[in-house]
């Protein structure tokens, strides 16, 4: 009987590449990681992170400094006594990714919602970093 699990080799250059231009969490190399979108709008960043099976209080979201960090924990589902695992492809273990921001965020107004498996964050700009129209008046002396 095969068992199939993922190929050692491209876990070792994942962890290669990682190490050399940097990880955004300490598993995610390993593929425990949630895959992430980050949008930039004229007045705050969105970002959408997914976690399919991960319950809501195994869930942490913090911003520190202008740093995102969303962390959490994949538990694989407990299997019978009788039966053994002939593929496991789905990885299961704690995660974390951090997220540094070009432009100050508002801290205060960060809002995160979770919603079939796909956790979205709304962040904010800090409102004196956000793009104004600036009146142009007349003066005046003007002739």
């Amino acid at each position: 009987m095969m068992i199939r699990s993922r190929n050692p080799y491209f876990r070792l250059v994942d962890d290669l590449l990682n190490d050399a231009f940097g990880s955004g969490g300490q598993f995610e190399a390993r593929g425990l990681g949630p895959a992430l979108d980050v949008e930039e709008s004229k007045e705050a960043y969105i970002v959408h992170a997914d976690l399919p099976g991960v319950p809501l209080d195994d869930i942490s979201v913090n911003i520190h400094e202008d740093v995102l960090t969303i962390a959490g924990e994949k538990v694989n589902e407990a299997r019978g006594e009788d039966s053994r695992m002939l593929i496991r492809e789905r990885s299961a273990g704690k995660f974390s990714r951090s997220l540094r921001f070009p432009s100050i965020v508002n801290g205060e107004d960060v809002e995160a919602n979770i919603e079939d498996g796909v956790l979205s964050i709304t962040l904010p700009k800090a409102d004196h970093v956000k793009p104004r129209q600036i009146p142009v008046t007349v003066s005046a002396n003007a002739n």
